[in-house]
This record gives structure tokens, C-alpha cells and sequence, in this order.
């Protein structure tokens, strides 16, 4: 009797640590899935903030070409304006000059027949 005593407290001690033993597995296993659940989400994180940061950057890169082909019109339409003022300015100055010559040229005249007028 005090032999079935000892095998069935040696069993309960086999049972006991082989429970230990799968509980320590158990927790093993559950603390590696989460690291790996972990590194994956925490890679995917990572690989969605450089999606991110790469549209931020072309989208910021295509901000910068539509200002700066804003710019390169602004500045052409700007000098197409200053060029057809410059030419209306010229173009009234040649008018100007004209219409001083027209005169000069008819008080030439007049003073020409005034004098055959006056002389004869």
C-alpha cells in the first residue's frame, strides 16, 4: 500500500511538472506569436508611413512644378505685356513725330507763301 502511496505521489509530481511544462510551452508560444504579431504590424506601420512619405513627397514635388510653371507663365505673360506697351509707346512717339513733321512742314509752307505773297 505505502508502494501505491509513493507511485501515485510520484505520479502526481510527473503530472504536475508535465503541467508546468506544457503551461510554460503554452506561454512561450503565445509571447512569440505577439512578438511576431508585433513585428509584423509594427513593419507594416513602417511600410505604410513610407508610402506615405513618398506620396507626400511627389505630391509636394508636383506642387512645386505646377508653381513654378504658374511662375514661368506669369513671367511670360508679364513680358508680353511690357513688350506691347513698349511698342505702343514707340508707335505713339513715331505718330508724334510724324504729326511734328506735318507741321513743321506746312509752317514751311505757309511761311513760303507768305513770303511770295508779301513780296510780290
Amino acid at each position: 500500500m505505502l508502494k501505491n502511496v509513493y507511485q501515485s505521489r510520484e505520479q502526481a509530481i510527473e503530472l504536475g511538472k508535465s503541467k508546468k511544462q506544457e503551461s510554460d510551452w503554452m506561454r512561450n508560444y503565445e509571447r512569440q506569436n505577439m512578438e511576431s504579431e508585433v513585428e509584423r504590424q509594427n513593419r507594416a506601420y513602417e511600410e505604410q508611413m513610407i508610402k506615405t512619405s513618398i506620396a507626400k513627397k511627389g505630391h509636394q514635388t508636383d506642387i512645386l512644378r505646377q508653381v513654378g510653371e504658374r511662375d514661368r507663365t506669369m513671367r511670360r505673360d508679364l513680358q508680353e505685356i511690357m513688350y506691347e506697351e513698349r511698342a505702343a509707346k514707340l508707335a505713339e512717339l513715331e505718330y508724334q513725330r510724324r504729326i511734328q513733321t506735318e507741321k513743321d512742314n506746312n509752317n514751311n509752307m505757309l511761311k513760303t507763301w507768305k513770303s511770295t505773297v508779301n513780296g510780290h
